[in-house]
């Protein structure tokens, strides 16, 4: 997706202020939805795509009036959790360098069914037959810490 940066997207500093990444990002997730064909099926059965966590790292600063191209992508799953990436690129067609990184752990939860919906029963509605593919020492590192953030906080 082509963006281009706006005065009311920016902080202080004139460059995007740190929760318009994360706006973006909710734009990126229901776009790779919208494409999947996820949007319209999970509209039907009453299920809601909910975001469990994220980490965001900034590398360089988007500033005021500058395009950029957001990527986003499934990484794995497990689960019933889904981990997805975000990259902020520099440029009108994404040719110049990472901006900002963001990974995301979430699912789609059933309404109607008080569930959150195994990745693997979405793929199949959408005749899609994959298999996770095997985190990388970053994504590891990234599903360990939302599990011990996740334990900390239901415990109180």
């Amino acid at each position: 997706m082509s963006f281009l940066t706006w005065p009311w997207d920016c902080d202080t500093n004139l460059h995007i202020t740190n929760g318009r990444y994360l706006m973006l990002a909710d734009i990126g997730r229901f776009d790779l939805f919208r494409r999947f064909g996820l949007w319209d099926e999970a509209m039907k059965r009453g299920w809601a795509p909910m975001l469990g966590g994220v980490n965001i790292v900034f590398r360089r600063e988007i500033r005021m009036w500058q395009r950029f191209q957001l990527t986003s992508r499934i990484v794995t799953w497990e689960g019933t959790s889904v981990v997805g990436e975000h990259r902020f690129v520099l440029g009108e067609k994404g040719e110049g360098q990472v901006a900002a990184q963001a990974l995301t752990w979430g699912g789609i939860y059933d309404r109607k069914g008080k569930r959150f919906v195994p990745p693997e029963e979405m793929f199949q509605i959408l005749g899609i037959t994959a298999e996770p593919p095997e985190p990388d020492e970053n994504v590891a590192a990234f599903l360990a810490a939302q599990r011990t953030l996740r334990e900390r906080v239901k415990a109180g």
